[in-house]
């Protein structure tokens, strides 16, 4: 590939990017290169300083196009900034990363100070014989914690104003291809994804919601309810899952351990219910389940993790990508919800699918 402006090295089949920036942004520029350098097969290293922050948009470019994020430590050695495992080089971002599992680097700090948020990942099939309007699940959301979108972008810095018909012109535009837009607000910050699958529009949204302390607001589990009742009024919920996790008041992504996320409920629509084995015992133990739209479920997770990974083991997977064109846990996978937990198959056997991903 022709050199880009932007890399500052070329390791084996890794392409260097260095920042020094305290905030790293999603350019028109390091979007080009992310697309370039995944369609060859190459591995971009974003290397910064330990105090350096990315956007919550570059965050999810970087899932998207398997790209990594080194972090310099002062004494030299270097660290993923995503998940803090130390590595010994660039390469090991190739060969055992771009995300690199295994225990925190002693340098991987935890903030003093952090806020309570709540990710929600929802993928959804628009009705074919209804008019397609991206976003709309997220106002409704944002409308449980009283916020709401303010502007949005496909790259930084997001300067336009928060419009859902032209987010949903600019979706249409890149059909049959894979439009990739971000959003953000007080206290709130997304990214969309629409692509058309057999003639039909699925959408997800993977959004980051900032939401009160323990006991501060215990009608919110309700509203959140009320909006997925009343997103179902409009699109066609497939799956999605909700995680409470701490994060910086700023949404900004900081090389910092704010600890493991903890899966709240998935929402299951109508027609993904038909892919759940519900052999054995129903509903599974640690759950509680509620139904919305004509069959679809919400269930909530009593434990967390093992209750989720039940869960998912009762998903046929296989006809889970036919519908959708990716895996359950695809799009939690790209926005980083899922960091600091092993995901396993779940979140993996179906990126080579491309179904969840950036343009």
């Amino acid at each position: 590939m022709v050199r880009h402006p932007l890399i500052d090295d070329v390791v084996g089949p890794a392409i260097v990017v260095r920042s020094a920036s305290p905030v790293v942004w999603l350019t028109e520029s390091f979007a080009s290169l992310l697309r370039r350098a995944s369609e060859s097969g190459r591995t971009v290293v974003l290397r910064t300083g330990r105090e350096a922050a990315l956007t919550p948009a570059l965050r999810h470019a970087l899932g998207a196009h398997h790209a990594a994020w080194a972090v310099d430590e002062p004494d030299g050695t270097l660290r993923d900034g995503r998940t803090g495992v130390a590595a010994s080089g660039i390469e090991d971002f190739v060969h055992r990363g771009p995300e690199l599992v295994g225990a925190p680097a002693p340098t991987h700090p935890v903030p003093s100070d952090s806020v309570r948020q709540i990710s929600i990942d929802l993928t959804m099939r628009h009705h074919a014989d209804r008019a397609v309007d991206i976003g709309t699940a997220i106002e409704a959301l944002c409308d449980t914690v009283g916020t709401c979108p303010t502007r949005w972008g496909t790259s930084e810095p997001l300067t336009v104003p928060w419009d859902r018909w032209v987010v949903t012109q600019y979706a249409k535009h890149e059909a049959p291809g894979i439009s990739t837009s971000y959003a953000q607000g007080d206290g709130f910050s997304a990214t969309m994804t629409a692509h058309l699958l057999d003639g039909v529009v699925v959408e997800t949204m993977s959004a980051v919601l900032t939401i009160p302390e323990d006991g501060a607001d215990p009608a919110l589990a309700t509203r959140l309810l009320d909006a997925v009742h009343r997103v179902a009024d409009q699109v066609e919920p497939v799956f999605g899952v909700v995680m409470q996790r701490r994060g910086d008041t700023d949404h900004l992504v900081r090389a910092v351990a704010h600890g493991e996320p903890s899966p709240l409920a998935v929402v299951i629509g109508p027609e993904a219910t038909e892919f759940l084995d519900r052999d054995g015992v129903w509903p599974p133990p640690r759950t509680t389940i509620s139904a919305f739209g004509g069959g679809g479920l919400v269930v909530r997770f009593d434990d967390g993790w093992e209750a989720l990974e039940a869960f998912l083991d009762r998903i046929d997977e296989d006809r889970f990508l036919q519908l959708v064109g990716g895996a359950p846990l695809d799009p939690a996978h790209d926005e980083g919800a899922l960091d600091g937990h092993d995901r396993g198959s779940h979140a993996t056997s179906g990126r080579s699918t491309g179904g969840q991903g950036a343009a």
